[in-house]
């Protein structure tokens, strides 16, 4: 699931942490800092990254190695838990998505966010018919977590549930097992279509950078800058806007 990266990311220790990014020395060769072929680690999201080879987000991915001439882009595609909640793992030299809340977000934590972002992902508040919620009720009683809201694991200043399962939270939700569900539109919007989820209220909640989270040292600061050389090319081609578009679109105002 998302982000949140995951992180998106992530969706991980997405929120917090106690090492600041500052560009600490690579382990090992210090060449690989700079080897120019990069590797990413994609979180498995239903319809949206199912396998690496096809699907609106590894196609994004190809559309940035179309524009990376300096070397190769690859990916490889794997569960939330263990793409996000791994995240010290050095296999990967990015995983993603995950979505940058505030500026400063990634501040004193062991990770960076990339500099350009893939485009903007429109966050849905989920919750039951049966017992409406609003975004500025839960922003209301933020600090006595009143109630229950399953969503990625990130800051986002009021207490949550990491969701592992984005499916299982849908269907609690449907249920009633839970208070509300915060994710992104296209992922949970194509479950709660697929299993017929009628039960379920949708709100939007707010709009957020689509980003890259890369580890904080020498190779994370030059992937960061490899990666964002690659968006600007492929955002100036008109290419990254119009996968993007086949990844997340506008908030889509419709009820199950």
């Amino acid at each position: 699931m998302r982000a949140a990266w995951v992180s998106a990311v992530g969706c991980l220790a997405l929120a917090g942490g106690a090492l600041a990014c500052n560009g600490a020395v690579v382990p090992g060769d210090p060449a690989q800092a700079t080897n120019p072929d990069i590797h990413g680690i994609g979180i498995f999201l239903p319809h949206l990254m199912e396998n690496p080879e096809s699907g609106p987000f590894p196609d994004l991915i190809q559309v940035l190695a179309r524009h990376y001439p300096r070397g190769k882009i690859t990916l490889s595609i794997e569960p939330v838990r263990r793409a996000v909640l791994d995240s010290d793992d050095r296999s990967a030299d990015f995983r993603f998505p995950v979505m940058k809340i505030r500026e400063g977000a990634d501040n004193a934590t062991p990770y960076q966010y990339s500099r350009e972002m893939l485009g903007k992902v429109t966050f849905v508040l989920y919750s039951n018919k049966a017992k409406l919620l609003r975004k500025q009720d839960i922003l209301k009683v933020a600090n006595l977590a009143k109630y229950s809201v399953e969503a990625s694991p990130v800051n986002w200043g009021f207490p949550t549930k990491s969701i592992v399962n984005l499916e299982l939270s849908l269907k609690r939700l449907n249920l009633g097992r839970t208070d509300a569900v915060l994710w992104a539109q296209e992922e949970a919007d194509y479950i709660i279509r697929k299993n017929g989820l009628k039960a379920i209220h949708r709100e939007h909640f707010d709009d957020y950078p689509d980003v890259f989270f890369l580890p904080c040292n020498r190779r994370g600061d030059f992937v960061n800058q490899a990666l964002g050389e690659a968006i600007r090319a492929a955002r100036a081609s008109g290419e990254l806007q119009k996968t993007y578009a086949k990844v997340h679109q506008p908030y889509s105002d419709w009820q199950p």
